[in-house]
């Protein structure tokens, strides 16, 4: 047995902390290879069963060492700050499941890893506005996870919640951390339909956050490609201050004069925090990104033109 691996049971949650596999590489922390290394390290506050309710997370159903389609290994907190202020990552994402002193912890994790003197973002349930305030300057951006289009789309994948808390904590956040430091994380392919996707984006976008998109994706299905594709245009045509319905119209009846408005580069890379990559959270290795990790490439642009232009799907 691995000695890390054999040691990550025994480990106190006090002072350990999860760290996404791809980031446990870069910090050799674990072995192994990739096509694409993160450029942000993304650890977790470890715990058990997350409170949440989320029907879309393995957290929720009791699996802490994973968290999306990703292994979240554990190490010693002090391992890790240690490996990081000798990296060349340049931004330090924290994300926590709904533990119990998830708040506290939070705060004792920030404070800790404030010592590499990289910037670091949050990824948590809603925090209060008490704990956002003692936060700010240690931290200087928050993730919020409004993650379905809807209501009542939210109410039934987050059913511990109620569906308006996040919005609310989108926006006490942004009155906080001000515009732009604020990114609303949003889940393509729940059951919502491009306008209930597009009116949510742009209501974000009004608020004064960023938006950022995760295609779902389950051990039963994926979301389907085009339909992604077409989330992320519509998506960039509002970050143009296109309003709802033009930005609809423009995807899906000139979805190449659509094209020629943004810039393609940059359109279908991860959106969120200066530094953020997450290279294979919601695609496999070998398959085609959702969200690409870096610049994508001439054949790579060529092909999401034919599956905006021509359709057709993975």
């Amino acid at each position: 047995m691995d000695s890390k691996q054999g040691m990550g049971s025994i480990l106190s949650n006090e002072t350990s902390i999860r760290v996404s596999y791809g980031t446990a590489m870069k910090l050799g922390l674990k072995e192994g290879d990739t096509d694409e290394e993160p450029t942000t390290a993304y650890v977790m506050i470890p715990g058990k069963k997350c409170r949440g309710g989320c029907t879309f997370c393995p957290q929720a159903r009791g699996d802490p060492k994973w968290l999306s389609r990703v292994s979240w290994p554990l190490f010693e907190l002090e391992e890790v700050k240690d490996k990081l202020e000798v990296s060349d990552l340049s931004r330090i994402c924290i994300q926590s499941p709904d533990i119990p002193e998830y708040e506290s912890r939070l705060k004792s994790a920030a404070s800790k890893l404030n010592d590499t003197e990289k910037p670091i973002s949050l990824s948590t349930p809603p925090l209060d506005e008490k704990t956002l305030k003692e936060l700010e300057g240690t931290v200087d951006r928050i993730g919020v996870g409004i993650d379905a289009a809807t209501d009542s789309l939210r109410k039934k994948k987050k059913s511990n919640y109620e569906p308006i808390v996040f919005w609310n904590y989108l926006g006490k956040a942004v009155d906080i951390y001000g515009e732009d430091k604020v990114t609303a994380h949003m889940i393509v392919g729940l059951g919502e339909s491009l306008d209930e996707l597009a009116a949510a984006v742009k209501r974000a976008l009004y608020a004064g956050a960023r938006v950022s998109l995760f295609s779902y994706r389950s051990e039963e299905k994926k979301t389907d490609i085009r339909y992604y594709r077409r989330a992320q245009l519509i998506t960039a045509l509002l970050d143009l201050d296109k309003g709802v319905e033009e930005a609809l119209d423009m995807t899906l009846k000139e979805p190449e004069k659509a094209l020629d408005e943004i810039d393609v580069e940059k359109v279908f890379q991860t959106r969120g925090c200066p530094g953020c990559n997450r290279p294979y959270y919601t695609t496999s290795p070998g398959k085609e990104h959702r969200n690409f990790p870096r610049k994508p490439t001439r054949k790579e642009i060529e092909e999401i033109r034919k599956k905006l232009i021509l359709g057709g799907g993975d």
